[in-house]
């Protein structure tokens, strides 16, 4: 924890598998089928901006939310977390985390130990690098690429596409330098008919206004995005109150597809 920080947040009094059972009933009520499964990552901005709610526990808390979307839809029962900052050699698969591992998870995890810590923000190249975890995107340099390429040949899509959803944190506008790049990721992965739903999750108390993040959410029909003003209140709320708000009508229809 760097010098001057606040102290950690108390930790939250959670039942992690009561909010499984009620993210599960809140499906249930919405018509989503009991065997749906999706892999699930969770991406997590850790530019300079955020770096208070990483070291005071908030974005710890926030997994801690998330956690039961993973053990419900996810077929191990865990999250994937990426973390990024700008360009590409920020981006970092910091592992999975499952229920008992969720407190504390960034603190111990992320704060100062991954690239890009207090960097700038670029959303495009953890995009990209969450389509080749979940198998939609053959990775840049991969063999098979280079051989298509040479040989002139369309390229193959890759093999173990994993139905999948992208849960994106971040406190900040994309770099304006990005955005062009950030969109061509989205619309091929919307062309190729990747199986992928983008939920961006804008956590910021002060004048962002995340024009970007609502531009990308009326484009592509698998992205949605949810603002987030007070993120300590967030966090806090009960397990309904977060299904509410980030269960929405597109993703849901996702969901039963």
């Amino acid at each position: 924890m760097s010098e001057g920080a606040n102290p950690s947040r108390p930790p939250l009094k959670l039942d992690l598998n009561k909010a499984a059972q009620s993210l599960r009933l809140s499906l249930d009520k919405a018509g989503v089928s009991q065997d749906i499964q999706a892999e699930l990552i969770f991406d997590i901005d850790v530019s300079g901006s955020f770096e208070h709610e990483h070291e005071e526990g908030t974005t710890s808390q926030l997994i801690e939310r998330l956690v039961p979307y993973g053990m419900v839809l996810d077929p191990d029962g865990a999250m994937d977390v990426f973390t990024f900052s700008n360009d590409a050699h920020t981006v970092y698969h910091v592992g999975t985390v499952t229920p008992a591992e969720a407190e504390g998870y960034i603190l111990r995890e992320v704060v100062e130990n991954v690239p890009g810590w207090k960097g700038g923000t670029t959303y495009s190249h953890v995009l990209e690098r969450n389509l080749q975890h979940f198998g939609w995107l053959e990775p840049e340099g991969g063999f098979i690429a280079a051989v298509s390429r040479f040989f002139g040949a369309e390229r193959p899509k890759p093999s173990n596409q994993k139905r999948s959803i992208v849960i994106f944190v971040t406190d900040g506008e994309n770099a304006t330098e990005d955005e062009a790049r950030t969109m061509r990721v989205l619309s091929s992965s919307e062309a190729r008919g990747d199986n992928v739903y983008f939920l961006f999750i804008g956590a910021c108390e002060h004048n962002v206004e995340f024009k970007f993040l609502k531009t990308i959410a009326r484009r592509y029909k698998n992205t949605g995005v949810v603002i987030v003003r007070d993120l300590e209140a967030f966090v806090e709320q009960s397990d309904e109150q977060i299904s509410a708000q980030l269960l929405g009508p597109e993703l849901v229809a996702w969901l039963k597809k």
